[in-house]
């Protein structure tokens, strides 16, 4: 067998044996684990072949599996690439051509590739969209302040290439090694383009720049919503963490550790149910909810190969459910953010109408944070005010 027909047989029992819900980045290092034959980049074609063949979603399933493989790799490559170049040199003269025109000459649509179109919100472009899946997205880190000069003088002498968004934003390319350079959690974060504009809506709101804020996140993962609003607020604030994981929790605290961030609460509650949570108030409230992560399939595309269009209404309750329990501790005159990284209309327009209804909020901003013609991923926030 062939170096490259090995490679393909490789990917595709990697392929088989992924099971729904599990990373492809966690399967891929289990394979390798237990596969010590590969090098370096044999991992690195394996790797990208099997990336590659989600990225295309459902719209090459009438290939067989060979096929629809060279076919994605044609489609994600822009550089040659010597496994096309020895099985399908047709394809590998192309790979230069713009994607649409090699969209064209399979006879595809960008909006094949997104299948799950009719519960696409009506502000997301579902051609540009379902085009943004065949790439990875960029690296992006976020310096925390005072930091700037000194990562960028990190990265210049470590010869990393950066791109500067914002004196406080940095892309990179998706490949960069930045943990023996940067000290992350301390002097940079790594936060996409979209999610290190969620609160910008606060920063127009002198009254919460100016004083001890009273903040619950409360489904705050491993911590990076919270260190960005400690950076926005300057570190005035009281803090309180939640999350229904507790080993999500132990990573949120090996973070602030990082970070600087000593004086807060935390606790593990389930907010789906009524009563998981006394009735503490607070002025600003976090809401970062589970959802679908429909705006990130460009990083994880197995998640739209497994995907069910029943689990977006899954989601959507509970959503409301977990939004519900928080705002019963939302003061008058407070602050509710309500962010997603889907572009489910079900799971963001739709469940903010919903929250509005319900407690008479007043919706200050709803908007999708589009990262999908940046290389980054698209968000969803929503700040209602009661």
């Amino acid at each position: 067998m062939s170096r490259h027909h090995s490679h393909l047989a490789s990917a595709a029992t990697v392929l088989e044996t992924l099971m729904p819900g599990e990373p492809l980045m966690h399967h891929l290092k289990k394979f390798f684990s237990g596969n010590k034959k590969y090098g370096s980049k044999d991992r690195k074609m394996i790797t990208e072949i099997c990336y590659n063949f989600f990225r295309v979603g459902k719209a090459l399933d009438h290939l067989d599996t060979e096929t629809k493989t060279l076919y994605a790799l044609f489609l994600c490559t822009n550089k040659k690439n010597e496994l096309l170049a020895a099985l399908r040199p047709d394809l590998d003269d192309k790979i230069t051509l713009p994607l649409r025109k090699k969209l064209g000459l399979l006879e595809l649509k960008a909006e094949d590739i997104f299948w799950p179109a009719e519960e696409l919100s009506d502000e997301i472009n579902r051609e540009d969209f379902s085009i943004s899946l065949l790439k990875q997205p960029l690296l992006y880190l976020r310096v925390r302040p005072g930091k700037e000069i000194k990562v960028q003088e990190k990265l210049t002498e470590a010869k990393i290439t950066f791109e500067e968004v914002s004196t406080s934003c940095l892309a990179l390319s998706p490949a960069s090694k930045i943990t023996e350079v940067v000290k992350l959690n301390k002097e940079a974060v790594v936060q996409d383009r979209s999610s290190q504009l969620v609160f910008d809506y606060l920063k127009r709101e002198e009254i919460f720049l100016s004083k001890d804020v009273t903040v619950w996140d409360c489904c705050a993962a491993s911590g990076g919503k919270s260190i960005l609003l400690f950076d926005i607020l300057h570190g005035h604030l009281r803090l309180t963490v939640s999350d229904v994981r507790e080993n999500i929790m132990h990573n949120l605290r090996n973070r602030f550790e990082d970070a600087g961030i000593k004086n807060y609460d935390s606790f593990v509650a389930d907010l789906t149910q009524k009563n998981a949570v006394t009735k503490k108030q607070y002025e600003l409230i976090v809401c970062d909810a589970p959802c679908s992560g429909s705006g990130t399939w460009s990083r994880t595309p197995e998640q739209l190969a497994f995907f069910a269009l029943t689990d977006i209404d899954k989601y959507a309750e509970m959503q409301k459910a977990i939004a519900s329990t928080a705002l019963e501790c939302l003061q008058k005159d407070g602050l509710f953010f309500y962010i997603t990284c889907s572009v489910f209309k079900k799971e963001n327009e739709d469940v903010v109408e919903f929250l509005k209804s319900k407690f008479d909020l007043q919706v200050m901003q709803a908007e999708y944070i589009k990262g999908y013609n940046l290389e980054a991923d698209t968000m969803f926030v929503a700040v209602l005010k009661k």
